[in-house]
């Protein structure tokens, strides 16, 4: 076919155009691909993906007898972060319409801005948090987070304080062992599609998030209930202001139970500090039994010698010095047992005051022991600048001293296990991967206090003082109770010298008295009308000795006690075991091995996915799931969902990328695509809910 000249021209200008068009499409495709690749492969990335962070599980408490105190419960978080102006509009009148609020009023509370992540509301309940994943608009996510959880309430709180919205210690055992008890933040990464909808968030994180270490106290909780009761029950009864108590084993330092009774106190679910470690009180004669130490030691006084009390008042110096009662000649076991202030200053100024500041000293007087918890005090003990004998006395008997309840049960404990000051702990050790307890916290001596002999001795003298002395209402018939008694009036800080009519009620002892276990204090501040230490906080204390030893018969037991010694299972909680990609056959055996169930999603092959996830702590005998594939596959399909928990089932469809709607609420009894149907990222699953049987409704 003969072309004319001018089709020629036209056709030669196509060629060189389509040609043009194709070398400048492969350059600038070799300059996007090759020249600026970095440049824009970093555009497409942050458009496309983004990561997230995944919080680091908390650590949880177990105490001694492996009782959970302090555990995680999982809660969503709403938050927002709108890219533009009108997916902040969209997000503040769906915010108003979620929280009844004017859109004014959502402006004024949440301050959105684009661009800017805000959090809306945290923790929220489940019923809520399912509404707003069905409807949230864009630029409204939830996050998922733990929150802490206290299993025994209030008992105990003291002790272990409690953590932020955040999960971080603000006060107690939770802020001094933060650092032990908090994980380490994972990041995961996230896909968009060009309508920056998330479609993908991988199930492996991109750096994982390191669990906090999960670990065991030396509190037994069965005694701290015990403790907390009978103080607050002393407090109401004898009218006090207040009252403390410690208890600790004596041949270890464990610290068993410690806790304050406070009716003023303004926050008690929140308390910012245990006064039994962090206030100190004039002990006044429940201090005598370290004086008399002293003087075993020193030898300055023998068992057979007298001492004339001067029938209840004695001058020395400008002072005078008063018994409660005329008490003439005492022996020096008389003289502890009936708490006689003029017979223990003779004796004490035969010593000497610095022989007996150094006695004190090495009971751990003046100084911070160490516990473990927050604004622990050190205590007061300052030497006299001239030793008088009324100076002498006046310390002998528990005045211009001050120590804290943790302190003087530490002390007794020195007296009732040989003479041994053993640094009193909380930690008893941390849970190992595989859910055993490895005691980190050793027996500990700070020092020899006193004499072995001089404790044997001693230790008579104190039960003494419960069979015939100031003591006997402590006395018991269920359990052998030996300890003395202090009624100490409150120093007047304000214009010096003391109240002539508030006292400080105290008790401090151990049992059984023959082969001494629990050591311990219980004080009452300004109980009246009855004011006298063996009257009040020594009947606490044998309530508290009574109720602990008829409740545990076998609590003085040296089998019971064998957990101190060596490492022992803790069968409450084990690390959730990595399933994907097993077999479903060895994953069973994993399972059993570990102590968890596991619920099968599919028949035979390859597990595919699984919830909880890898390094989750779960709780023995509970169920996981697990979605089990063939080893082939071509594309993913619908698993049977009925029984399952809204948060289980949400947790697949999300893992499946499919949406979902939930009516009603409990278990899924019904579900839009069947099991066995081929699913894709744009399938929709409407979710039929009822109550459990009983009408208990889900958590999920």
């Amino acid at each position: 076919m003969n072309r004319t000249r001018q089709e020629k021209v036209r056709l030669a200008f196509m060629t060189i155009a389509i040609v043009g068009f194709f070398v400048i499409a492969v350059v600038r495709l070799g300059q996007f691909q090759i020249v600026e690749a970095a440049t824009y492969s970093g555009i497409v990335e942050r458009q496309s993906s983004g990561k997230i962070a995944i919080p680091g599980e908390r650590g949880m408490i177990f105490d001694r007898h492996g009782r959970l105190v302090a555990k995680n419960v999982c809660r969503s978080s709403l938050y927002a972060q709108p890219e533009t102006a009108r997916e902040k509009n969209i997000a503040v009148e769906y915010l108003a319409r979620l929280y009844d609020l004017s859109e004014k009023q959502v402006t004024k509370r949440f301050k959105l801005k684009v661009g800017k992540f805000h959090w809306i509301s945290r923790h929220l309940e489940d019923k809520l948090a399912d509404r707003v994943a069905q409807k949230a608009p864009r630029g409204l996510c939830l996050r998922e987070e733990t929150r802490r959880e206290y299993p025994f309430g209030k008992v105990g709180k003291q002790i272990l304080g409690f953590t932020n919205i955040d999960n971080e210690g603000l006060s107690g055992f939770e802020l001094s062992f933060d650092s032990l008890l908090a994980g380490q933040h994972g990041w995961a990464d996230i896909r968009r599609d060009g309508l920056r909808n998330t479609f993908r968030v991988r199930e492996q994180a991109l750096v994982k998030p390191v669990p906090g270490q999960s670990v065991v106290l030396t509190i037994d909780w069965h005694l701290q209930e015990i403790v907390e009761e009978e103080l607050e029950l002393a407090v109401q009864k004898y009218n006090a202001h207040s009252g403390m108590a410690v208890f600790l084993d004596c041949r270890s330092g464990d610290i068993l139970s410690m806790a304050h009774c406070d009716p003023g106190e303004k926050n008690p679910d929140r308390p910012v500090k245990l006064r039994a470690v962090t206030d100190q009180f004039e002990p006044g004669s429940v201090f005598k039994p370290f004086t008399a130490a002293a003087l075993l030691d020193a030898g300055t006084i023998g068992f057979d010698d007298t001492v004339f009390c001067e029938n209840g008042r004695w001058k020395t110096g400008r002072r005078i010095l008063r018994d409660d009662k005329e008490l003439g000649w005492l022996t020096f076991r008389q003289i502890i047992e009936l708490s006689s202030n003029i017979g223990l200053g003779k004796c004490a100024a035969r010593l000497g005051g610095p022989a007996m500041m150094a006695t004190y000293r090495r009971f751990g007087f003046g100084e911070k022991l160490g516990c473990g918890l927050p604004g622990e005090t050190s205590g007061h003990l300052v030497p006299a600048r001239t030793w008088s004998d009324y100076n002498i006395s006046a310390l002998a008997m528990g005045h211009s001293v001050a120590v804290s309840a943790l302190q003087m049960a530490t002390a007794m404990a020195a007296v009732a296990n040989g003479g041994e000051l053993l640094r009193p702990h909380l930690l008893l050790g941390n849970v190992e991967k595989n859910g055993y307890v490895n005691r980190s916290a050793r027996r500990e001596v700070i020092g020899r206090a006193m004499k072995e002999s001089s404790a044997d001795s001693l230790r008579a003298f104190l039960r003494g003082v419960v069979e015939n002395g100031t003591g006997t209402p402590a006395n018991s018939e269920y359990v052998a109770i030996a300890g003395k008694t202090g009624t100490g009036q409150i120093p007047n800080l304000e214009s010096g010298g003391y109240y002539y009519n508030r006292f400080t009620a105290s008790f401090s002892g151990f049992f059984p008295s023959d082969a001494p276990v629990i050591a311990g204090i219980v004080v009452l501040e300004n109980p009246h009308p009855v004011t006298y230490g063996g009257h009040t906080s020594g009947k606490a204390f044998k309530a508290v000795a009574e109720r602990y030893s008829i409740s545990d018969p076998d609590v003085f037991s040296i089998s019971r006690h064998v957990y101190t010694e060596c490492r022992q299972r803790l069968d409450i909680a084990v690390e959730a075991p990595e399933f994907v990609g097993r077999d479903i056959t060895p994953a069973l055996l994993l399972a059993e091995k570990k102590g968890v169930k596991l619920r099968c999603l599919g028949s035979d092959g390859l597990v595919l996915w699984q919830y909880p996830s890898p390094d989750r702590l779960v709780m023995v005998d509970d169920e996981m799931l697990v979605v089990v594939t063939p080893q082939v596959i071509d594309s993913l399909t619908m698993i049977d969902l009925k029984g399952l928990s809204i948060r289980e089932a949400s947790a697949f469809l999300s893992f499946a990328g499919i949406n979902y709607t939930v009516e009603g609420k409990g278990k899924v009894v019904r579900q839009s695509i069947k099991p066995g149907q081929s699913i894709s990222a744009r399938s929709v699953c409407r979710l039929h809910c009822r109550p459990a049987r009983g009408g208990r409704g889900s958590s999920g």
